[in-house]
Order: structure tokens, then C-alpha cells, then sequence
């Protein structure tokens, strides 16, 4: 253990004797500095094995002294340990924050310090960090070891900053739309760029959301986005120009993962005329990485959302939001006179398919009719597990015979539909639907009238033999 040198930065000299006492009866070298711009000269010209400063410093405190020789390259591999008088967890908490290793208050016995120094000397010969050579030190003066601590202290206010404003954006997570926003105003105050991306990745909807400054992304700059990312990507104009056919190619780009952890959230882009500098990639992953938070919090808060609206076997939406969204849509055709048209539907002879092959090989038959369903609906239209195996389709702008044409529809995709088999190797099932069509009119005062209407025209369809279409007359 011996000929490792300490550099202790005290101003009380009872206490700076007193360390260095003990110090050298363990074999110790030690060098003193009475304040910080003392300490760190002597840092810089004699590197040090180990420092131990006192908190309460002239001019420079500890935690700021602490701060610089951490923020230097040259010097952040050595160990310091912080004295004080002061005992509060917060002290501490704010000493450890500062890039100490070990905080430790001063009526702690000396044994235990020079415990401490022996224990982290070793983690440093762990490390095997080589020295500077004597040759690249320079003489510092003062005033440039206090425009340093000015520019760090600059440079943690600015990140702090940062931080702060990023963190903000959680209380967007219930809204995308103005998350996005907000977002986008945060970069343009950040960043010069021609285009920026954000992606954000989920089970069913990974989305590419561009902010366009002069026009669309060129083919090989959306292709250097979805590298990133090998599913389906949904591109959307979030902020900037709306989308036309002008597409421009931007030279550079830099990037930044959202990550917590192990798993990744997406990723955010910045596209210019000229490469980014370090400062900028620097900025850029630090936004990214508090970003990540956000995106997860939004992504937790629209899942539970979803959760709370859908059916969980089918993926449909559950009869609680069907009852909300009739609602709407009733009140909406009421008002404006507007066409409104409710399918309702059920499978044929379910409980005697439970019976024959069992509820697993029933739930199977569920979720691939709600798939078909879905795939061959307009976006617009509302699709909801009403119950069992009875679904509703609430079709907005559609009258009865456009309804009752998409219902015949769904009837023949259905009956053709190769639902798999639960029994691994046997054929594929067939099964058949009844569809009942009713479609709003004046005399309709009430949701239920609409739900009885085409509730009566399914169960008309199921009494005429099943594995048709009827119209509510």
C-alpha cells in the first residue's frame, strides 16, 4: 500500500494534521492544499492516488471542487472522499450526487477513514488507470480553473434545464396529439434541423412522427429510419409543413435511442445540410434518455386505456364502450339527421361447437372473427364484442341497404373462413354467421330502440334458418 499519494484539501489545519498523521503511519505520501484552486493545481501537476477534502473551502466548495475533478477526463478516475461537519442526509445525498466516492463526517474515528482510503485505493489499482505523463501538465491559473467551474456549472444548469422541460411533457401522456406538440416546440428550440423523427415503437402501432421544415424525407432518409425498426411503420406529419410530393434528401443525420433499461421505446432523428457536432449528440441523447421516460409513461397510460375499452379475448371494444359510443353516434344522427346503421350478429350453433370441441377451440373461433370483422370493415366503422358470441357493428353515414350489403358480405367471408383447428393437424372449422341490419329513424328516442331493431332482425335471420342476412322492417 505504500507510495500511493494523497492530496488533502483542508483549510483547518488541526484537522489537515491529523489526517496526514495517520496517513503516513499507514505508509502514505501526502501533499496538503489549503482551499480548491490550491487543491486542483496540485491535482493537475502531481496526480494524486487518492483526494480527501473538506466540504467548507474558500471560494470553492467541496461539492464544486468534487464536480470539476469528476468532470475531467484526465482526472474523473480518482477517488475523493468528502469531510464534513455537516450530517444531514442531505448533505450527503447532494455530496454523492457531486461524483463523490465516499462522504464521510468528520467525527467519524480516523480509522475508519484511512479504512476507506486503503479500500478505494484498490478499486483504483483495479481499474489500473494510468497517470498523465508529467510532460502534458501545464501551468493553470486561477482564472482559468474559475472559468472552468463557470462552464460546468453553465453546462449542468443547461442539462438540468433540459431535463426539467422534457420531464414536463408527462403531463401530455393522456393526449399524444399535444405531447407531440409540445415536444416538437421543445427541438426547434434546441436544434437546427431540415426534418426531425420520432419513433415510437408498440405491439400494434409503431408510428414515425415527422416534423418537416422544407419537404418529405427522401426515400433513403425514411429507409435510414426504419434500419432501426424491421416491422410495418405508420408515417405521420406531426408538426411543420404539411406532407406533399416534394421530397428532399438530407445529407446528415444524428440520433438518439429511447431506452429504459433493456427495452426500447423508439428512437428520436435530426436531419441537416451539415453534420452534427458533439454538442449537439451530446444534447441529443440527453433528451433522448429523459424522453424515454415519458414515452413509457404515455405508452403504460394508453395501454390501460385500451385495456379498459376492449374485450380481452377478441381485441374488440367491450359492450361498456359500445353503450358509450351508440350514445354518441345516436345523439350525432338525432341532431344532424345523419344516416346511422347498426349490424348486429352472432355465431351459429356456438354451444353446440363448445360442446363438440371445447371452449378453447370457442375462443379460437372468437378471435378470428373478430380479425375477420376487422379486416374487412372501413376504419371509420365500430366493432364490439355485444356478448358471448354476439358482436356489434355500428356503421356511421350508412343507411340500410349499404348495411345490409356489407353484412352479406361479412356472411360469405365468414362462411368460407378456415378457422384453425385447437387440435394440432386436424382440418380447419367452418362456421356460419346470422346478421340482423336496422337503421336509425326519427321515431327513435331512445339507443335501445336502434339495439332492438337490429336485435330483432337477427333473431328473424336465426328463425328463417340461419346463415343469413335480414333487415329490420
Amino acid at each position: 500500500m505504500a507510495n500511493e499519494l494523497i492530496l488533502i484539501v483542508e483549510d483547518s489545519r488541526t484537522w489537515l494534521q491529523a489526517i496526514e498523521m495517520s496517513l503516513n503511519k499507514e505508509g502514505f505520501h501526502v501533499i496538503t492544499a489549503k482551499d480548491a484552486i490550491e487543491g486542483y493545481h496540485k491535482v493537475i501537476t502531481e496526480s494524486p492516488d487518492l483526494i480527501i477534502s473538506d466540504i467548507n473551502l474558500p471560494e470553492l466548495n467541496g461539492y464544486q471542487f468534487c464536480r470539476l475533478i469528476k468532470n475531467e477526463n484526465a482526472t474523473s478516475y480518482i477517488p475523493i472522499i468528502l469531510l464534513t461537519s455537516l450530517g444531514q442526509k442531505q448533505d450527503r445525498f447532494w455530496g454523492l450526487k457531486a461524483g463523490a466516492d465516499r462522504y464521510i463526517v468528520k467525527d467519524t474515528s480516523m480509522d475508519a477513514l484511512v479504512k476507506d482510503v486503503k479500500t478505494l485505493i484498490d478499486e483504483k489499482k483495479d481499474k489500473a488507470r494510468r497517470k498523465p505523463p508529467k510532460s502534458a501538465i501545464i501551468d493553470i491559473k486561477d482564472a482559468a480553473i474559475m472559468s472552468k467551474v463557470n462552464y460546468l456549472f453553465d453546462k449542468l444548469l443547461f442539462e438540468s434545464t433540459i431535463m426539467g422541460e422534457i420531464k414536463n411533457l408527462s403531463t401530455f401522456i393522456n393526449d399524444r396529439k399535444r405531447l407531440l406538440d409540445e415536444f416538437s416546440k421543445i427541438m426547434t428550440a434546441l436544434f437546427d434541423y431540415k426534418a426531425s423523427g420520432l419513433l415510437i415503437m408498440s405491439e400494434d402501432n409503431t408510428a414515425l412522427y415527422l416534423d418537416l421544415k422544407e419537404g418529405m424525407l427522401s426515400d433513403e432518409n425514411v429507409k435510414t429510419v426504419k434500419d432501426f425498426y424491421t416491422n410495418n411503420i405508420k408515417i405521420e406529419i406531426a408538426g411543420g409543413m404539411e406532407y406533399n410530393n416534394k421530397k428532399i434528401h438530407i445529407p446528415y443525420f444524428t440520433e438518439s435511442g429511447l431506452n429504459i433499461q433493456k427495452e426500447r421505446l423508439g428512437n428520436i432523428f435530426i436531419f441537416n445540410d451539415s453534420e452534427y457536432d458533439i454538442t449537439n449528440r451530446n444534447t441529443l441523447s440527453l433528451v433522448g434518455k429523459e424522453l424515454a421516460v415519458v414515452i413509457k409513461l404515455m405508452l403504460l397510460y394508453e395501454e390501460n386505456e385500451r385495456l379498459s375499452i376492449t374485450d380481452g379475448l377478441t381485441k374488440a371494444y367491450n359492450r361498456r364502450y359500445f353503450n358509450t359510443q351508440i350514445e354518441k353516434e345516436f345523439e350525432k344522427a338525432k341532431r344532424y339527421n345523419s344516416k346511422l346503421t347498426l349490424i348486429m350478429l352472432d355465431i351459429d350453433h356456438f354451444k353446440l361447437l363448445n360442446d363438440n370441441y371445447g371452449h378453447q377451440q370457442g375462443d379460437i373461433v372468437l378471435i378470428h372473427l373478430a380479425r375477420a370483422l376487422k379486416e374487412n370493415m372501413r376504419n371509420i366503422d365500430f366493432i364490439a364484442r355485444y356478448g358471448g358470441e354476439e358482436f356489434a357493428i355500428l356503421m356511421s353515414g350508412a343507411d340500410e341497404k349499404e348495411g345490409a350489403i356489407v353484412a352479406e358480405k361479412l356472411r360469405k367471408k365468414i362462411e368460407s373462413y378456415p378457422f384453425p383447428a385447437v387440435q394440432k393437424g386436424a382440418e380447419s372449422l367452418k362456421v356460419t354467421i346470422s346478421l340482423g341490419v336496422a337503421e336509425y329513424s326519427a321515431d327513435m328516442n331512445l339507443t335501445d330502440d336502434l339495439v332492438k331493431s337490429a336485435d330483432s332482425a337477427l333473431y328473424k335471420a336465426k328463425e328463417d334458418g340461419r346463415n343469413r342476412v335480414k333487415v329490420h322492417e
